[in-house]
């Protein structure tokens, strides 16, 4: 795969986890079971409860030209709990009415990506021109939601800690962390309490946006919690890994057949990415109970699913192009623009950026293949609305898989989600996708569009979270 690929790349030697794996397992498999039985479920608490809110420190703009006109901030968060772990965020207000319209948290993948990343090059303000100045995007997500970009877990982007102790290892440190930051936020930011909240992402995010939505839910169900209520209405996942069990046996389906009759790999290696696959996803499901196996599948399914369907340079983000000799040409431009003295000086930060920290991607490595699935049907249980929605030339975390995990899912409206009419996704008189929608739970099929769906299809994506963040059927022009 590309060495500046910005997400999916395996670690060499895997760092152990922090904590031990059986005593995450048994919490795991406690919230699954509560998940089947109903919405009473086990609380996740805080082994040491957040007793006091951190003073974040930022820097505001208003009607400037960086960016965007509008209001924004970027700063750091402390997390109260942590010995010195300060995450990086910036933050848009809504083109349109800041006051009625929806906070919304955007969290990249990796995981130990940037969410700079997905600001610059997919749903944010602006993008990066090739001489390296701001250009307006008329398809930001910030037309109408006042959004947050957050760079997690610990040490990504510009987010550091100066202690090893602050090292995140699994959703559990993630989920924690993004309450920790929220409450600060809101309680410092006390007018955006009340609008509706979404946390949206993408790829890894898969893992993290459940987790976090989670989390936020059991807290808020503690009897003594005195903090900033959060307004949880709905959770994104745009082409990402929530339920490898499902997901990793059909990563090599797009090799069999594709909306853009391409041949990945050789009629003769077929057979033998079929049975890989199969086996990378049998490993995936004693992840649970073995974290070598954990690794195991990581490592085959990088190497040899996702390895032999991308041996001709094809991208493995966007099979309708060649990685050459990158696979993601935009993120030179943002490197570029986020490591100048001079942004950095108006960010008010004082790091390197990368794209991706290896060291968070090795933390994660036991991480990686966990099944977070089970989280789904608690926030649905509870009245928050999931999209999963994905682009179908990405190969990482194809449409197939996400369609089939959505279908499989153990919920009270599985069958009228199964059984519901596929309907187009029509945007401005045009079909750009499929529609499934049943209750709470939405599966929406992108054509002509790779794992970064904003980027291929800007006006497409924006009408589709619109539409969920104002609840308004998925598939109609409005």
């Amino acid at each position: 795969m590309a060495e500046n690929a910005p997400l999916f790349r395996v670690a060499t030697h895997p760092r152990p986890p922090k904590r031990s794996s059986t005593t995450r397992n048994l919490l795991l498999a406690g919230l699954a079971a509560a998940a089947v039985f109903g919405a009473t479920f086990h609380v996740v608490k805080h082994p040491t409860p957040l007793t006091h809110l951190a003073t974040p420190t930022f820097k505001a703009y208003n009607g400037s030209d960086f960016c965007d006109s509008t209001y924004q901030e970027s700063g750091y968060i402390p997390l109260p709990h942590k010995v010195d772990d300060n995450y990086f965020y910036w933050f848009f207000e809504s083109r349109s009415d800041p006051a009625a319209d929806p906070l919304v948290l955007w969290l990249t993948g990796g995981p130990g990506s940037s969410s700079l990343l997905a600001l610059l090059t997919e749903n944010g303000p602006c993008s990066i021109s090739d001489n390296i100045t701001t250009v307006r995007n008329p398809y930001s997500w910030t037309n109408h939601a006042n959004v947050i970009w957050l760079d997690q877990p610990t040490g990504v982007g510009f987010s550091y800690s100066t202690s090893p102790k602050d090292d995140d290892h699994d959703e559990v440190d993630v989920g924690r962390n993004i309450y920790a930051f929220l409450q600060t936020f809101l309680a410092s930011h006390p007018k955006y309490a009340k609008n509706p909240f979404f946390i949206t992402g993408e790829s890894y995010g898969g893992h993290y946006v459940p987790s976090a939505a989670h989390y936020i839910l059991t807290q808020q169900l503690l009897p003594r919690n005195h903090g900033p209520r959060i307004n949880l209405r709905g959770i994104s996942i745009g082409n990402g890994l929530t339920d490898p069990v499902t997901q990793i046996p059909l990563s090599a389906a797009l090799a069999v057949t594709n909306a853009y009759n391409l041949s990945l790999v050789p009629p003769s290696e077929l057979t033998q990415l079929l049975e890989d696959a199969v086996h990378a996803g049998v490993l995936a499901q004693q992840c649970g109970s073995d974290r070598q196996s954990c690794i195991d599948a990581l490592t085959l399914w990088d190497d040899r699913v996702i390895g032999a369907m991308t041996q001709s340079s094809r991208n493995p983000y966007d099979i309708r192009e060649f990685c050459d000799p990158d696979c993601f040409d935009e993120t030179h431009n943002a490197a570029q623009f986020l490591n100048s003295p001079r942004v950095q000086a108006t960010l008010g930060v004082h790091k390197p950026w990368v794209m991706t920290n290896e060291t968070t991607y090795a933390d994660f490595s036991a991480d990686f293949m966990q099944d977070y699935v089970s989280f789904v049907p608690e926030l649905l249980a509870h009245g928050v609305r999931v999209l999963v929605y994905a682009g179908d030339a990405d190969l990482m975390c194809n449409w197939v898989g996400n369609e089939a995990w959505t279908k499989a899912l153990e919920w009270p409206g599985k069958l009228a989600f199964n059984a519901a009419v596929v309907a187009p996704l029509v945007v401005r008189g045009t079909s750009h996708g499929e529609v499934r929608s049943s209750g709470h739970l939405s599966f929406v099929r992108i054509y002509e569009a790779g794992h970064m769906v904003p980027t291929n299809q800007p006006a497409a994506s924006l009408a589709l979270i619109e539409r969920f963040f104002n609840n308004l059927p998925l598939d109609k022009d409005v």
